[in-house]
């Protein structure tokens, strides 16, 4: 079943009101995850992570599973703290092609346009 943004808030509301961690809940080991240098390995750490997390998901909530998907959380923070910042800069790219059209400046528009697909491709897995 696909979410849409709205039950994807449904689900954290849902989960939040599971309750306030217990002073012992509390103390967790913190880690760093694997890091995310550019938007290329975000997005393929992305992939990868959330494949890990959907089987791990699946499988019975062992204190051993749930430390292993908090584990991998890090990495899926990392990531898409990265995704975030890199998006960011595609809107700019996609403003700088928008901007460029309306002035008719064909070197912009083919310039911001082919750097705004290239990130984007990357980004949905396009070819």
């Amino acid at each position: 079943m696909r979410r849409t943004l709205a039950t994807v808030g449904l689900a954290a509301a849902t989960a939040l009101a599971a309750g306030p961690l217990q002073a012992d809940e509390a103390r967790v080991e913190h880690y760093g995850g694997k890091p995310a240098a550019n938007l290329e390995q975000a997005v393929k750490n992305l992939r990868e992570t959330n494949r890990e997390l959907q089987t791990r998901l699946s499988q019975e909530m062992t204190a051993a599973n749930i430390d292993r998907i908090h584990r991998l959380s890090y990495t899926l923070e990392n990531a898409l703290k990265r995704l975030d910042d890199d998006l960011d800069k595609i809107a700019d790219v996609l403003e700088g092609m928008h901007l460029a059209s309306e002035r008719m400046n064909a070197d912009a528009v083919e310039s911001y346009g082919s750097a705004y697909l290239e990130n984007m491709q990357m980004v949905l897995g396009e070819e």
